[in-house]
Order: C-alpha cells, then structure tokens, then sequence
C-alpha cells in the first residue's frame, strides 16, 4: 500500500520538463569545471555537461523541435 502511495506522489515530468532539466544541469556541470582543483575534474566535468547537453539537444531535435527521424 506504501509503494503504491509513494507512486501517487510523484510528479510526471514531461519531454520539455526533461530537456530543461538536463540543460540547466549541463550549464551547472559546465560553470563548476572552471573552479575544478585538477585538470582531471575540469576534464570529467566537461565531459559530464558535453553529454548532458548532447542528450538534451536529442530530446530538442527529436521531441519537441518535429525532427521527423
């Protein structure tokens, strides 16, 4: 009865709710690295916004722009 409950609960994020999400993320990933300690954690936070960017600008093309591929 609980997990059904804890279900209820939650909101449903919509495709646009998601791409925004996962820029605003990137942005924030992007902004930390110039404070990285290392070139490595620079590095990995780059990488880490340069993904999350690449999947939103998916959800964008695919979704919410009509790409139709």
């Amino acid at each position: 009865m609980q997990a059904a409950r804890h279900q209820e609960d939650r909101f449903t994020m919509t495709d646009r709710d998601v791409y925004l999400k996962l820029a605003a993320v990137a942005e924030e990933l992007q902004a930390l690295s110039d404070s990285a300690e290392s070139l490595v954690g620079e590095a990995a936070l780059r990488t880490a916004a340069a993904t999350l960017a690449g999947t939103a600008k998916a959800i964008y093309d695919h979704v919410l722009g009509g790409d139709s591929h």
